[in-house]
């Protein structure tokens, strides 16, 4: 079950929106929020203020901290919620990764791409980075979205996954919420051969039993979805459905392909206009 969440910070519009959602979903779930903000050694403002006054290190770190203070007063203040925060240094993803294992973290929520300058675009980049390297499963945070309960959350399968240990995260969002899960597999009609069709067709009947089975709910609605573009055909639906929330799961996948072949899931990532919550499966394969 879903105790902790991890809201790592810039202070960007789009990083405050993310923890917006979080504190939403904390107040209905009675979640943990914990936040974080890492002074990165590598970010150019950080370099030139340090190289100009090495003394005034210590003052960018309590700069930094009053932010966190103040933000967490406001959430203490105004929403009746407490959080956790935490100022790191060095590399962002390093020390997101290390604090997920220390206090044994859920999930991580961050926001992706916003239209409000430079910095977001930063920011939104490095939560896409995050999602290839963590066990633990991220909810991405779109920036222009406004927070409401998810009634409809749609998996988009790529191998029928039935492992409860991988669905269990939107296992315990669908019963958080009361909420319907939609489940899809995409079929490329360009390149997919007939015979794909009907297995594909055939093992999406027998998979809406499994989740039937592993969800508790006969709130399942299973279909497949024909496209020449993944992420073009999964908006569609999305908007055609009214779904609040996408979950995708991702595999590990070889050095070449992550540079080369950008998965499915870092690109939608990107497009968005809804949480995508992605789940880390354990077994690799070449496609995700």
């Amino acid at each position: 079950m879903m105790k902790k969440i991890l809201v790592p910070t810039d202070f960007s519009s789009c990083a405050v929106n993310a923890l917006n959602v979080a504190v939403q979903t904390a107040k209905l779930c009675s979640l943990e929020i914990n936040l974080l903000h890492v002074v990165d050694r590598t970010d150019n403002l950080y370099i030139e203020r340090v190289d100009i006054a090495k003394e005034k290190h210590s003052v960018i770190l309590e700069e930094v901290q009053a932010k966190l203070d103040a933000v967490k007063s406001s959430i203490s203040e105004t929403e009746s919620l407490e959080i956790r925060t935490f100022l790191r240094e060095g590399d962002v993803d390093e020390n997101i990764l290390e604090l997920c294992e220390e206090k044994g973290i859920d999930m991580i929520m961050m926001g992706t791409f916003g239209v409000n300058g430079l910095k977001d675009r930063i920011w939104g980049s490095k939560t896409a980075a995050l999602t290839g390297k963590t066990s633990v499963p991220v909810m991405v945070i779109p920036y222009e979205y406004d927070w409401k309960p998810p009634r409809k959350i749609l998996l988009a399968t790529n191998f029928f996954e039935d492992d409860q240990a991988v669905l269990q995260p939107v296992i315990d969002l669908a019963n958080a919420f009361e909420a319907t899960l939609y489940a899809a597999i995409f079929t490329d009609k360009d390149k997919a051969d007939p015979s794909v069709y009907m297995e594909h067709g055939m093992n999406m009947l027998d998979y809406e039993k499994i989740l039937k089975k592993r969800f508790n709910s006969e709130s399942v609605i299973t279909c497949q979805l024909a496209g020449d573009k993944f992420e073009d055909t999964m908006q569609e639906y999305i908007r055609n459905n009214d779904i609040d929330v996408l979950t995708m799961i991702t595999y590990q996948r070889s050095l070449w392909d992550r540079i080369f072949k950008p998965s499915a899931t870092r690109r939608m990532s990107y497009q968005t206009t809804i949480p995508l919550l992605i789940i880390p499966a354990i077994k690799s394969f070449e496609e995700d």
